[in-house]
């Protein structure tokens, strides 16, 4: 199925490049995908996209509970699911998905998405009037946090909603402020409670490739280089995300293992390539994942 779904990344990437650009016969082509390929869920979540960008709310929650059925264990699924639901006003419903998000953070020792989820469930709690629960959501952010809930919102706005004043201490545990150090490939892990290294625990990505990554890079070659960047762009959205984010969707959606350091690495490092080409956009240092983000361009 992996091997299906590679095939098929650029078809979706093309689907989702022509939803942004309001071509009407993108919706009835992730349509047809989604009805020929129902056992793979990325499909699903390309079709709650299409749903979504018409405004569809009930439609994308409908296909991203299918998605769900098939891998219950996406934290994303239910991050985004609870993103249509806060849209379409359903503010308790959004509230449980994004509970049910952060329950799978902790079950698979998983960060990436835990600022957003806590954003996102402060906007739900903000809503639903429930501004000490939102104010518990929000300590888990950055001062300086960016998010798209219902609109284009800032950590500024929702503590003003709650009745408090801008945050008053980072939450950026000083590394994005600390001066460059000498990096070394060791220098970038910590240990981490799973036995292993994971991409969460990266703080940077080196300048220039190894010997392994050079070595996978030549092997993959350009036909397998293009998936990669075509799995990126299908996991990027027309709002910013943490690039850390973008690069953990696409690797987990083409079955790369968080073990597999040179590939994530890899993914990350066409990242750059395709912000550098014009092809998204980003914002902050992209050899630091956890603290940039990415988005697609905006459309002339």
């Amino acid at each position: 199925m992996r091997d299906l779904l590679g095939l098929l990344a650029p078809d979706i990437m093309n689907i989702i490049w022509r939803i942004r650009a309001k071509d009407p016969t993108a919706f009835a082509d992730a349509v047809e995908f989604t009805e020929q390929h129902p056992e793979i869920w990325e499909l699903w979540h390309t079709l709650a996209y299409a749903y979504e960008a018409r405004g569809e709310y009930t439609a994308a929650i409908a296909a991203l509970t299918r998605a769900i059925v098939l891998s219950p264990r996406e934290p994303v699924s239910f991050m985004d699911r609870g993103g249509c639901a806060l849209m379409a006003g359903h503010y308790e419903r959004a509230m449980a998905d994004f509970s049910l998000g952060l329950i799978l953070c902790d079950e698979l020792d998983w960060d990436d998405y835990r600022e957003a989820l806590h954003f996102l469930r402060a906007e739900a709690f903000v809503q639903l009037g429930k501004k000490a629960e939102a104010l518990s959501d929000l300590a888990h952010v950055p001062h300086d946090y960016v998010f798209w809930t219902i609109q284009v919102r800032s950590k500024a706005e929702l503590l003003a909603l709650c009745g408090e004043g801008a945050a008053s201490s980072g939450g950026m545990d000083g590394l994005e402020r600390r001066p460059e150090e000498v990096i070394t490939r060791e220098s970038l892990r910590v240990p981490s409670t799973k036995g292993n290294l994971v991409f969460e625990d990266w703080a940077v990505l080196p300048e220039s490739p190894d010997e392994e990554e050079s070595e996978l890079a030549m092997e993959m070659g350009t036909a397998g280089l293009e998936a990669i960047d075509a799995m990126l762009l299908k996991y990027t959205r027309d709002r910013y995300l943490k690039a850390a984010r973008v690069i953990i969707d696409a690797a987990q959606a083409s079955g790369v293992p968080y073990s597999d350091e040179t590939r994530i690495r890899l993914y990350a490092r066409r990242l750059i390539v395709l912000a550098n080409a014009g092809a998204l956009e980003a914002r902050g240092n992209l050899h630091r994942p956890r603290f940039s983000e990415v988005r697609l361009p905006e459309q002339p």
